[in-house]
């Protein structure tokens, strides 16, 4: 699912993974308010994706499966054809399979991996030689506190989210001089779909575990990258910024 965006001034083309629940969703609805072209790729859920496309005309959906590299090339190829360029790369899709690492299976760790690591490579590869030949670009990937503290039960996870960390510092070093800030954001407790599933028993430890004793809301995370992308944070490069009430101090 797909639509056409037209405008002749889409001077800061939004890209990004995982735009249609959550995270995601609440930065696509932001900065398709502030009138920026958002174009978000989804995996399945073709229904979140369609209701923001009727909400804001200037958001495009693709679907796209972030274990699929050679469709998330795709998908950059047609974004590209279409819209000419991609500004701002948003690298939040993100994949949870949990479980004890004597009981991990493979395939656990590689499907984690394939979506929360491997797929900023490809979707970066693809969008940053525009940005260098425009000297302009802003890149966000998503980390996690996870990568930090670790988990019980998420050595999957909790790898992916550090090597996030990495990936970010060693491409803001290649990218600063040209113009291309890269930056990680590292979100604590958020209200998505996994803590709004949760019984109420275990919700109450997990807020217990925040000074603010609250969860932080999507549009929490949103509100930052609205910042990270202006030229208002033209000298914030290589950062990875906590967003977690104080859960964890860095």
């Amino acid at each position: 699912m797909q639509q056409s965006l037209n405008g002749a001034n889409m001077s800061k083309v939004v890209f990004i993974t995982g735009g249609d629940k959550g995270i995601g969703r609440a930065i696509a609805e932001l900065l398709a308010a502030d009138g920026e072209p958002v174009v978000i790729t989804y995996n399945t859920n073709e229904s979140g994706a369609k209701s923001l496309m009727e909400q804001y005309p200037n958001i495009i959906a693709f679907q796209c499966n972030m274990q699929d590299k050679s469709r998330i090339r795709e998908v950059a190829d047609a974004v590209l054809k279409q819209l000419g360029h991609v500004d701002v790369l948003i690298n939040n899709a993100g994949y949870e399979n949990d479980s004890t690492l004597l009981k991990m299976s493979d395939a656990q760790w590689e499907d984690v991996l394939d979506v929360d690591l491997r797929a900023l490579f490809y979707t970066t590869h693809c969008f940053i030689p525009g940005m260098v030949e425009q000297g302009w670009g802003r890149v966000i990937n998503m980390s996690s506190i996870l990568g930090y503290t670790g988990v019980y039960g998420g050595a999957n996870y909790a790898t992916a989210k550090a090597g996030v960390v990495g990936f970010t510092k060693s491409l803001a070093l290649e990218l600063g001089g040209k113009g291309i800030t890269v930056n990680a954001i590292a979100p604590g407790l958020i209200e998505t779909d996994l803590l709004i599933r949760m019984p109420e028993k275990y919700r109450e430890r997990l807020r217990d575990k925040v000074p603010s004793r609250q969860f932080g809301k999507p549009e929490d995370i949103a509100n930052l990258v609205e910042f990270l992308i202006s030229d208002k944070a033209s000298y914030i490069n290589g950062q990875t910024i906590h967003v977690n009430g104080g859960m964890y101090a860095i």
